[in-house]
């Protein structure tokens, strides 16, 4: 969470920078009809929210946030679910992938331990910020299924793109407008870490066009929802106040999901909204019981919220031990995919309750 200076150091954005590396090469460590605990049912859309920086506690219960917790007293809820690390930026990076590869702070996606002492957006890294590994779009990608980002706030892109250094321009930004009111960080988008994704700009895009998207039926099958950080509950220069911070998220919130549910899209198959949070707010950072899943320190314990389009909705508590590598071995299910790094671990169990349906 700390602010850094931008130095010095500009990269152009050119295609030999940004090639992405075979998607064929993708590696799983189990296929879905190796767990016997996953589910049968096949999804056409899922839609993650994703918020940042809030434990459970100040969310289920809290007069500021009245939609959030009418939406988890009217459909899933899971009671026992964990961020898997801290800061954001990693937990990001695992939500798609499976792993934070060992990133431990928020640096920019270009940092390398070599630029540790020469870039202070780089200070202190200690591995690579771009992976080299597969990840979620590059599964849907490679199954001819499609992805898409929407970032609220979004830097705009301009003909030359710079990836790096105190220019670096569109998604690459390191925050945006400025580093006092960071409304866009480049470390809440997760395309950004992994090599074969970098470069997808048309895939990353204003969250305003989600409602054009669900109009013309052209809803990606995943779609990561980002707010900015006076909608997504972290907080910015204008926007510190943390019960404003909620009230904003919880109405950004409700927002989305009301454009969602009221498409022609959400209608028609399998489809679903999940709700959650990046990590809590530090207040148990370190200590035990803050993780779940074969772990015992993680990202502590937050919210998730699981809304699928069902005719009858069911309102279930569910209080098995969740993280990401949870809903993302659930997600690789619903799409048919097979389960990139941890998600394929015996000890991370997938949401089954949560994303059944009895549809008729």
């Amino acid at each position: 969470m700390k602010r850094k200076t931008i130095a010095a150091g500009v990269a152009v954005l050119t295609a030999a920078v940004l090639a992405a590396s075979p998607v064929s090469s993708l590696a799983v460590t189990s296929h879905p009809s190796e767990d016997a605990a996953s589910h049968s049912v096949r999804y056409q859309h899922i839609v993650e929210i994703m918020m940042e920086n809030t434990s459970y506690s100040s969310i289920i219960g809290n007069a500021a946030a009245p939609h959030l917790n009418a939406l988890a007293n009217r459909y899933g809820l899971a009671t026992n679910y964990y961020g898997v690390t801290h800061p954001s930026e990693p937990n990001y990076v695992a939500n798609i992938g499976g792993d934070y590869y060992g990133i431990q702070d928020d640096n920019q996606f270009y940092c390398t331990p070599a630029m540790a002492t020469s870039d202070p957006m780089c200070a202190g890294t200690t591995v690579d910020h771009t992976v080299n590994r597969p990840n979620l779009a590059d599964q849907l990608t490679a199954a001819n299924k499609t992805w898409k980002g929407y970032f609220q706030s979004l830097p705009p892109s301009p003909a030359t793109l710079v990836t790096s250094g105190p220019a670096a321009n569109g998604p690459y930004t390191f925050k945006y407008p400025s580093n006092s009111n960071a409304l866009y960080a480049s470390k809440h988008n997760p395309f950004l870490n992994f090599r074969n994704t970098q470069g997808a700009l048309d895939n990353m895009v204003p969250d305003t066009q989600l409602a054009s998207d669900l109009a013309h039926r052209t809803l990606p099958n995943y779609s990561l929802v980002v707010p900015d950080q006076c909608h997504d509950m972290h907080g910015t220069g204008p926007c510190s106040d943390t019960t404003g911070l909620i009230s904003a998220g919880d109405s950004y919130v409700n927002d989305m999901v009301k454009t969602i549910m009221a498409s022609q899209t959400w209608r028609q198959g399998n489809n679903a909204i999940v709700i959650t949070w990046d990590e809590d707010d530090y207040s148990d950072s370190g200590q035990p019981g803050t993780g779940c899943c074969g772990s015992t320190v993680g990202g502590g314990h937050v919210v998730t919220i699981v809304i699928t389009n069902q005719k009858h909705p069911r309102h279930i508590i569910d209080n098995t031990g969740y993280n990401h590598y949870s809903l993302l071995k659930t997600m690789e299910h619903a799409f048919g995919l097979g389960y990139l790094a941890h998600a394929g671990d015996s000890s991370v169990p997938a949401m089954t309750r949560l994303f059944r349906t009895n549809k008729h």
